[in-house]
């Protein structure tokens, strides 16, 4: 009965071991996944910012305030309004 009982709590040992490694490989191909994904992620938001600050350098060279002028003047016909053409108009009072 003996040889029984330490027979089954060694397949019951063997089993439990088995299954933890066996969790332990799944736990680590799911880590190796997730960090995958993180290294792709990250290389992917450093290609955005990069891309971001070219766009932004981009746009920020592409309009001048000359340029608009002539464009008003130029395609427009627009012209500077006089000093006696400004109307001011007050402030509304608080309260």
């Amino acid at each position: 009965m003996k040889y029984i009982y330490e027979s089954l709590f060694r397949a019951v040992g063997f089993c439990f071991s088995a299954a933890l490694l066996v969790l332990s490989l799944l736990c680590s191909i799911k880590l190796a996944a997730v960090n995958d994904t993180a290294a792709r992620l990250e290389k992917e938001v450093n290609a955005l910012q990069e891309e971001n600050a070219r766009l932004r350098a981009a746009c920020e060279t592409s309009l001048s305030l000359e340029e608009i002028e002539r464009y008003a003047r130029e395609e427009l016909g627009m012209q500077r309004c006089m000093p006696g053409q400004i109307l001011y108009l007050p402030y509304p009072a608080e309260g």
